[in-house]
């Protein structure tokens, strides 16, 4: 069982001899602990186990010291790499955008991480920042990227801090700019922030 508590996401896998049985997320909410309970009960229902039938389990992520049972804790980096490494060999650079940072890894032929960098601690160069925008414009989630991809005419940022830019989106709205291109010039932003990243590795 691998079990990663994500500062916004819980997610969880079974797996046997390489095969996936049961896959799950869950919101991580205000506490990781009840997260990671609910996410384990939910994925031995789903694979129709019993946690006896687990015969390790590793858990990573934000949250992952809160985790109620026991297991392996290992660094969200090196899950990050194998996970990716053993799906996609060929991949040498992993983005990863999360909720409180983003982060830009290099991989060796080998799975090996060689090198990385994480943003700062500022929520416009992560996931946080899709948040606070798709909450500004009332819309769900999962559906900015559909929507941003409907522009026509990107609106420009000109601020790279979450706050400011938060401020920025109510102003565009009031403006009249349609959500779709006030969404694809959030996704612009974002990209711009990680490209520096990715410049830096």
């Amino acid at each position: 069982m691998g079990i990663a508590i994500g500062s916004g996401t819980s997610k969880g896998v079974i797996t046997k001899d390489g095969e996936l049985l049961a896959y799950h997320l869950l919101p991580s909410g205000a506490n990781y602990r009840v997260a990671a309970q609910r996410l384990r009960e939910e994925l031995l229902a789903r694979a129709g186990l019993i946690p006896e039938d687990i015969a390790s389990t590793v858990v990573t992520g934000y949250g992952a010291g809160n985790v109620p049972f026991s297991g392996q804790e290992v660094a969200d980096l090196r899950c990050c790499a194998r996970g990716i490494s053993t799906i996609f060999p060929s991949v040498r650079t992993v983005i990863d955008v999360g909720e409180q940072s983003s982060q830009v890894i290099r991989l060796s032929e080998q799975g090996q991480v060689t090198g990385f960098v994480v943003s700062e601690k500022c929520a416009a160069g992560s996931g946080r920042f899709l948040h606070i925008i798709a909450n500004v414009l009332r819309i769900d989630l999962k559906d900015i990227g559909p929507l941003s991809l409907q522009s026509k005419n990107p609106v420009t940022f000109t601020t790279g801090c979450a706050v400011f830019g938060e401020s920025e989106a109510v102003s565009r709205v009031a403006e009249g700019f349609s959500k779709e291109d006030i969404l694809a010039g959030v996704h612009k932003a974002l990209a711009d922030k990680i490209s520096t990243l990715i410049d830096r590795v």
